[in-house]
């Protein structure tokens, strides 16, 4: 099967419009299942999986047959989804975020209970330690992605990831020490941003 796949490869690779007719005949159900055991409707899991194909055949060029395209189909198939899910919860977020602007609110409150946060915010930020503060600011309010962060500070992409999840931890536990009621609406713009 593996060398099957492997000149199924080369061939898409050499634009062969069968070879990939032959490789989504055999993937094709395999990609669809993946997405709905991770919980797709039958609807979205067919668009994913003519999009994971659609994404193979525009960078057929860049194919390695001597690598697992099986692996490669899955990948593109799991970070689909994951862009998905994300496009997903900033729609949800926006509309909740549409939903609180149309209602009466009390500006007062909110003006304190904002500033209380802005100082925990600020106080925080300052008792971070110098590196997982930049990481933190580059990130959230930069907009920088990790591989941007990695290569300004010169340290790997994992070590971005391990300074934020550090920086998250410390923000959550200011939060829940000081028992913010507006707690949600930052735990979402910190960990979605």
């Amino acid at each position: 099967m593996d060398t099957l796949i492997n000149d199924i490869a080369l061939k898409i690779k050499d634009n062969d419009k069968n070879a990939f007719y032959e490789l989504y005949q055999l993937f094709h159900e395999r990609i669809y299942l993946f997405c709905i055991h991770y919980g797709l409707k039958a609807v979205d899991a067919e668009e994913i999986t003519q999009d994971v194909f659609v994404k193979l055949w525009t960078a057929r060029q860049k194919i390695d047959p001597t690598k697992c395209l099986k692996a490669y189909l899955f990948t593109i198939a799991k970070n689909t989804m994951l862009d998905m899910f994300k496009k997903q919860i900033r729609q949800k977020a926006t509309r909740t975020y549409q939903m609180q602007l149309i209602l009466p609110v009390n500006t007062t409150q909110n003006t304190l209970e904002y500033n209380e946060l802005m100082g925990l915010v600020e106080k925080t930020l300052t008792c971070l330690p110098e590196r997982r503060r930049r990481v933190f600011e580059m990130s959230r309010l930069q907009g920088l992605s990790h591989k941007e962060i990695a290569a300004q500070l010169g340290i790997s992409t994992k070590t971005v990831e391990n300074h934020l999840t550090l920086a998250l931890q410390n923000f959550r536990e200011v939060f829940q020490d000081a028992q913010i009621m507006s707690l949600a609406l930052l735990t979402l713009s910190l960990s979605y941003s």
